[in-house]
């Protein structure tokens, strides 16, 4: 079979439940997949146009996973008030994916729900130079023809999550798939063609935490154990203040961030996160709370409380991995916060973006 490249919406879904403990989809196995664009499509009890509040569509995912057989290659930090999908969104907006909506009101017939795409890029290479779409970036891909079952798992929120009076009354989320397929030599070819260094690729291996503060921090005292025994390519960080259902995002929270190595007495990071919002492209409309009655299109603001920290700029050697952390002890790296300031029911979603070397085939045996 020669190789090919194929771009696939399922026929199965997955239908939103309130406040479900999992919603399982089984996903294709076929070949590597090496970006899946999972679309939620939400019909409201009335038009978002006026009344939809900070966030509010992109808080329909409390949490996304990716499961195999024995791995979890994809998981977000999850809270009720739905932020995990909020920060999934903004990793999009920083890969150059675009607001991955249209206007959030509704028109009937012509359209009777909002839809709303999350970008699940696994690869280092989401766009190539001159920005031109890179869908199948075999920098890192779930081998899905070597597991025996590979499931999307949607948590869903309550269904007052994205307004006081405009509620969920359905939702349905859609998977389409971006595959690699032929045989091994063929895949190799092209891994070699695209510069990748790992010889038999890279698997996403990500891990996440809540964290509720008790107190403020100073000097990036109040740590939390990095996980280890894989590359880390990115933390990104999501503050929120305890405001009820909808918990709003908060910059006066994280005032620093530290990556350190205690045994070796120094740090590779240690920064006011501010800086970080210069590249951060805005999160299109109705993100920010001055944006709740705004026309379509984006604002050129910085998505408040989230920071994305990306390591694979201080990589010695190969970039597209981050940072290798596969030989270290536990407690060997901390990321440390100062904390601004602190109230009962604030948190810190961390999302720690890993990867890990590829052991499966890269295509199914002949």
């Amino acid at each position: 079979m020669a190789l090919r490249k194929t771009t696939i919406t399922q026929t199965d879904t997955a239908t939103w439940s309130a406040s479900s403990s999992g919603i399982s989809t089984n996903l294709d196995r076929t070949g590597l997949i090496t970006r899946i664009n999972a679309t939620v499509e939400v019909t409201p009890s009335a038009t978002l146009a006026g009344a939809n509040q900070t966030d509010g569509l992109m808080r329909v995912v409390q949490n996304l996973r990716v499961e195999g057989g024995s791995h979890t290659y994809i998981t977000l930090p999850g809270d009720a008030g739905g932020h995990g999908g909020t920060l999934l969104h903004h990793l999009g907006r920083l890969a150059g994916f675009g607001i991955g909506h249209s206007g959030l009101s509704i028109t009937a017939p012509q359209l009777t729900y909002n839809a709303l795409t999350y970008y699940l890029h696994f690869g280092s290479r989401p766009k190539l130079l001159g920005r031109q779409d890179n869908p199948f970036d075999m920098t890192a891909f779930i081998p899905a023809h070597s597991e025996t079952q590979l499931r999307a798992i949607w948590v869903t929120t309550p269904n007052s999550v994205m307004d006081d009076t405009v509620t969920i009354s359905s939702a349905t989320m859609r998977f389409t798939l971006n595959l690699v397929q032929g045989s091994e030599g063929e895949i190799r070819q092209e891994m070699a063609r695209q510069g990748c260094a790992a010889p038999n690729g890279m698997v996403p291996a990500w891990t996440a935490e809540t964290v509720a503060p008790t107190a403020t921090a100073t000097d990036f005292s109040f740590e939390r154990d990095v996980p280890l025994g894989a590359y880390l390519r990115r933390i990104a960080i999501l503050a929120q203040d305890a405001t009820a259902t909808r918990p709003l995002r908060a910059d006066d929270e994280v005032t620093g961030i530290a990556l350190k190595f205690p045994y070796q007495s120094e740090n590779l990071l240690r920064f006011v996160p501010d800086f970080l919002k210069n590249d951060h492209p805005g999160g299109g409309t109705f993100t920010e709370a001055d944006d709740a009655v705004s026309a379509q299109g984006a604002k050129p603001i910085a998505a408040q409380g989230i920071y994305v920290v990306d390591l694979r700029p201080h990589t010695i050697g190969n970039s597209d991995y981050g940072l290798d952390l596969t030989r270290y002890a536990t407690g060997a790296v901390k990321l440390g916060f100062t904390l601004g300031t602190n109230a009962a029911g604030d948190d810190i979603l961390i999302l720690y973006d890993r990867l890990m070397p590829n052991r499966a085939p890269l295509a199914p045996a002949s």
